[in-house]
């Protein structure tokens, strides 16, 4: 950590343990990509968090074990693709309370104020529309959801020209077909993208 800050560089790390957090918070992490996984963090991780303002976490919640409609990815794979997930589609118990430990983590955070990102590990291609709605799913509204995901995500990687929609700054425009502000998954209804136009 020393050396990192010493070089102006940040520190994250891919967390599990709450015991971990607390460990690492007092030796000076910048950042968490998903929150605590092995049990429901606690008070004493929750003043942690409020006394590191500057703290970022990426929840990068994981499959919520629960089957789901894949009717809109249908048209976008291959027929032995779309299969082989529908057959993989059930209801996974195990999965289900590995997700709501994180996802009970995700909404005492949020109510607390802590600053939060959207990321996802994952290598599918609509994985952050999975991620916006899981969000959404552990409370968070769809507009703190996207200011997480524009706002906080640009600023965590110090990106200055991007995030909001200011003069001076460019932005992908991305025309949907319904507000996501009603439904985050109407994030996925995209009519049009014009991308990198500066902002006047």
């Amino acid at each position: 950590m020393k050396e990192a800050s010493r070089r102006g560089l940040r520190v994250a790390v891919h967390i599990f343990e709450l015991e971990d957090a607390k460990g690492l918070i007092r030796a000076g992490i910048d950042a968490f990509a998903h929150g605590v996984r092995d049990r429901d963090v606690d008070d004493e991780l929750m003043g942690m968090l409020r006394q590191r303002p500057d703290l970022v976490v990426t929840p990068n919640l994981p499959d919520r074990g629960v089957k789901v409609n894949l009717d809109g990815l249908r048209a976008g794979l291959p027929a032995v693709d779309f299969a082989r997930r529908e057959a993989a589609n059930t209801d996974q118990p195990a999965l289900q309370a590995a997700h709501a430990i994180q996802a009970r983590g995700l909404a005492r955070m949020n109510a607390a104020g802590v600053r939060l990102t959207m990321g996802t590990d994952g290598n599918r291609p609509w994985g952050p529309h999975e991620e916006m709605l899981d969000m959404v799913l552990a409370g968070m509204t769809p507009m703190q959801v996207i200011v997480a995901a524009t706002r906080n995500s640009a600023e965590f990687l110090r990106l200055a020209g991007t995030g909001t929609l200011e003069v001076g700054k460019s932005a992908d425009f991305m025309v949907l077909a319904a507000n996501p502000l009603y439904d985050i998954a109407n994030a996925r209804r995209i009519a049009a993208v014009d991308r990198s136009r500066p902002v006047r």
